[in-house]
């Protein structure tokens, strides 16, 4: 869906960023866990709604890329009105469940709180889902997100 090639890359590296992170986290709360006996269930939170929100960058820049290559038109570039305004024109795999997850992100950082771990792994595998289905990632790792 992205024709730019550097373009391209700058979207692939920002997405292996989140999922270099994700194994960043979990290889250090699990250490934690096993070494000392730390309950990480509260930094787990707080380390995957910071990786969402890079989840959501990454998102939000593919989609100015592909709406600066015409192929839907935003005069905003706003997450929430570049997903509205592209929803007829790409191939959304679950466009709903993306939308509610920007809504619950904005929502939990207006009210300063987190989202459950859980929850940020289902957004962020779904937002992988997206890149994958318009030919910005390769392939999709679920494993990554659902364990």
């Amino acid at each position: 869906m992205i024709t730019d090639p550097t373009a391209l890359n700058d979207a692939r590296d920002g997405w292996e960023f989140v999922r270099n992170s994700r194994n960043i986290i979990v290889g250090n709360c699990n250490v934690a866990t096993f070494v000392v006996g730390f309950n990480q269930a509260g930094i787990r939170d707080l380390c995957f709604n910071l990786l969402l929100a890079s989840a959501f960058l990454v998102l939000e820049e593919t989609l100015r890329q592909i709406r600066d290559e015409g192929k839907f038109s935003s005069k905003d570039n706003r997450l929430g009105a570049l997903i509205k305004n592209s929803r007829s024109a790409l191939p959304w795999v679950d466009w709903a469940l993306i939308d509610a997850g920007r809504i619950d992100r904005n929502q939990s950082v207006h009210q300063r709180t987190y989202l459950a771990q859980r929850k940020c792994r289902d957004y962020i595998a779904a937002i992988e889902q997206e890149l994958v289905t318009w030919g910005v990632l390769p392939s999709a790792t679920p494993e990554l997100w659902h364990w």
